[in-house]
């Protein structure tokens, strides 16, 4: 038996020790290992009645992503009664993208009590990126009342890049929480739906909201028309004193319209009283 796999055995049976930290350890290592041979232990460890334990393994078993393994994460997933051990399998289902399983558990897992599960269950159904998870993205993202959960679902959205997410996704432009309304902008950015077009440019205006209604709006017009939408913002933003979004707007109109954009960049750097701006100024360049 060679070095190597004289190693890869001991912390196998090490997955088994009395001690809950080398068990631990033993299962971060055999994760960061990536073999094979390691899955079946980790699945059994799963199971094991120290929820440390179990979380570890789930972490292990997202660094090798082999097949065997979808499964009994989905049932951990479901049934287990740790909500920490809930959100790992989850998260660790979103890095089995090479895959094409089943999400149904994945889909049932969104009805979970605790917001964490929810929120890692829609990061993992836009890693995976199946149309099949819309319509439950969608009714997540109208009816739940974590802005957690909205936030991750609206990236989820974007990440499947199905236009018939446009609609709900523009209502959530209007969304209590920035995050929700940033989050929602970049999506329809990934979407690339014109309709989705006249919501933009009301919220490429709006304080601390230029960045990605800007870049998304450069994504779905034809450039001529995101060089003259951008210009507007730009001076609607500046005539309120809106600076970091004046930058934001340049920085998209940077690949645009480089000349237009240096010139705004320049008037900006001659007013002394932006002084405080100067870096994130230049920073554009």
């Amino acid at each position: 038996m060679s070095e190597h796999e004289k190693t890869l055995t001991e912390y196998i049976n090490e997955l088994e020790s009395d001690d809950a930290n080398v068990r631990i350890e033993a299962a971060v290592a055999l994760g960061e290992w990536g073999n094979d041979r390691a899955v079946t232990p980790l699945i059994e460890a799963l199971f094991h009645p120290d929820e440390n334990m179990r979380r570890a393994s789930a972490r292990a078993l997202k660094e090798i992503s082999n097949r065997r393994s979808v499964e009994p994460l989905i049932t951990v997933l479901l049934d287990d009664s740790s909500a920490e051990v809930r959100a790992e399998a989850a998260y660790a289902l979103g890095y089995f993208t090479r895959l094409n399983f089943e999400i149904d558990g994945l889909l049932l897992a969104l009805k979970d009590d605790h917001y964490l599960i929810r929120q890692n269950v829609a990061f993992a159904l836009g890693r995976i990126k199946k149309r099949k998870a819309l319509k439950s993205l969608v009714d997540l993202l109208q009816s739940d009342e974590n802005y957690h959960v909205r936030e991750m679902a609206v990236w989820a959205l974007g990440e499947i890049k199905d236009k018939r997410a446009t609609e709900v996704l523009i209502s959530a432009l209007n969304d209590t929480r920035l995050t929700v309304r940033k989050n929602a902008a970049y999506a329809l950015g990934r979407i690339q739906d014109s309709a989705a077009a006249n919501a933009l440019k009301l919220q490429v205006v709006k304080e601390g909201e230029s960045k990605d209604a800007s870049w998304a709006l450069s994504k779905i017009l034809k450039k001529k028309d995101a060089v003259a939408t951008l210009k507007d913002a730009y001076k609607k933003t500046r005539k309120e004193n809106l600076i970091e979004d004046c930058i934001e707007i340049c920085r998209t109109l940077f690949n645009l319209d480089s000349r237009t954009a240096e010139k705004y960049l320049k008037e900006m750097l001659e007013d002394e009283e932006l002084s405080q701006y100067y870096d994130k100024i230049k920073s554009v360049y």
